[in-house]
């Protein structure tokens, strides 16, 4: 694999990722050790927050399409039936095991195929079994499923977990430019030894 030209041409271009990478850090690091106002400003700059609450208000909309099933329960009903059918003929009586598991060699060992081969039929089935008898009521008495429908139907709001993640953070900001000179000289010596390491990779 190290003398894989694919993997050389890539881990060229890792490094010199890293020595680009070095370089911004050995500017930076110098920049916190004599102008620390300096990266202040800029810091200020680049910190715009912009808000995702109103993207969440957009998400955290229940779109309700009940009615329109409802209107339409005949021929969504034969579909579903249909595809029932054809998940059950087909892993019922068509699916050949035997076939897929060779063509599979490959990829995993047989043992464990099989078993994931077996786990996938089977749940196909018991799906396309469920499908079939959903199908048979939306077709036929669709006002049977409105108990399942309502207690499958209750919103969970997401708007209390995006709030916890709407936060602007600056505790980092604030800790550096309070020890400005320290972190500058982490940074710079981490930053040298990064790019000595890279370039000595490189030759």
């Amino acid at each position: 694999m190290l003398n894989d030209p694919v993997f050389m041409f890539l881990w060229r271009d890792l490094a010199i990722f890293l020595m680009l990478g070095a370089f911004l850090g050995m500017s930076l690091g110098l920049l916190l050790i004599y102008r620390p106002q300096l990266l202040g400003r800029v810091n200020r700059v680049g910190n715009s927050w912009i808000s995702t609450r109103h993207i969440s208000r957009v998400l955290d909309r229940s779109i309700s399409i009940e009615h329109w099933l409802y209107r339409h329960h005949r021929p969504l009903g034969i579909a579903v039936i249909l595809g029932a059918v054809y998940i059950l003929a087909y892993f019922g009586w068509l699916f050949d095991k035997a076939v897929a598991l060779q063509q599979l060699t490959h990829y995993a060992p047989a043992v464990l195929l099989d078993i994931l081969l077996d786990a996938m039929v089977y749940t196909l089935l018991f799906g396309g079994a469920t499908a079939l008898v959903i199908g048979l009521f939306v077709w036929l008495r669709p006002s049977l499923l409105r108990g399942v429908e309502e207690q499958a139907n209750q919103w969970v709001t997401s708007r209390k977990a995006t709030k916890v993640l709407d936060v602007q953070h600056s505790e980092v900001d604030v800790f550096v430019m309070h020890h400005a000179r320290q972190v500058g000289w982490l940074l710079l010596l981490g930053s040298i030894y990064l790019f000595f390491a890279m370039f000595r990779a490189l030759v």
